[in-house]
Order: C-alpha cells, then structure tokens, then sequence
C-alpha cells in the first residue's frame, strides 16, 4: 500500500475505469479517472519518494533527442520521460531574448490597439484626408 494513496477498488462505467482512491493524510475519498490529471496533480503536490526504477531501451540518437528536447523544457531527463508517459505535455521554456521579444509584440500590440481607438470612425478618414494632402505637397516640393 502506497504511504499517500491507496486504491480501494476499481468501478467500471461507460468503458471508464475510475478509481477510487483514499487519502491517507487527509482521510477523505476522492474519485479519479484513470489517466486524470487531477490525480497526477494531487500526487504532485505530496512529497513522493521516486525510488521505483524504470528502464527501458533506445537507440543513441533518440536519448540524445530526449536529452536536448528536456534541456529545452528546463527539466531533466527523468522528470521529462515521466511527464510525458503520464500524459504531460512539457512546453520549451523561452530564453531572455525570446521573452524580450515577446514584451516589444505585446508592447506594439498595446500602441496599435490605442491607435486604431484614436483614429477609428470618421477621426480616421479625416487624417487620411489630410495625410494625402501633406504627402502630394511634400512630393511638389521634392521634384522641384
């Protein structure tokens, strides 16, 4: 029996096993789908001891995609494998550039935003009016 949660007994329905799983710590009964993300995040918040072991084989290539595919998520290895057997999805963390870039779109998108409140409706017309008029006397004036 695990020290944190103990399965009692598997209900079937609708082709759906839920378990239900009693929390030692709390002394409470919650319901969990089999792959449930709930679970894995109530196991998550509890300190587990990882002392069981999994190994399993592959070719030199792939654990090095592994490798670089986890030092881009900021996890290890392990931590990645097991992510993603347990139905994870880890997401690539950004670098500082990246981050920068991504404030300056958000940035611009605030400016453009506030723009096109400014100049929306007939406000906009009229500069565009206005705008053409400076632009043919700026061109009279270049091609003299």
């Amino acid at each position: 029996m695990c020290a944190y949660a103990a399965f009692q007994r598997c209900v079937y329905s609708h082709a759906a096993c839920v378990y239900i799983a009693r929390s030692v710590l709390v002394g409470q009964f919650l319901l969990f789908s089999l792959c449930s993300k709930r679970f894995f995040a109530y196991l998550r918040g509890m300190e587990v001891r990882r002392n069981e072991k999994i190994t399993f084989r592959c070719s030199a290539l792939e654990k090095a995609a592994l490798s670089e595919q986890a030092a881009r998520c900021g996890l290890s290895t392990s931590e990645y494998c097991r992510s993603l057997s347990l139905g994870g999805r880890p997401r690539e963390r950004y670098t500082e550039e990246e981050r920068e870039l991504l404030r300056d779109i958000a940035r611009l998108k605030g400016t453009l935003q506030r723009l096109n409140n400014y100049f929306g409706g007939r406000q906009y017309r009229e500069v565009f009016e206005e705008n053409r008029t400076l632009i043919t006397e700026l061109q009279k004036i270049l091609s003299r």
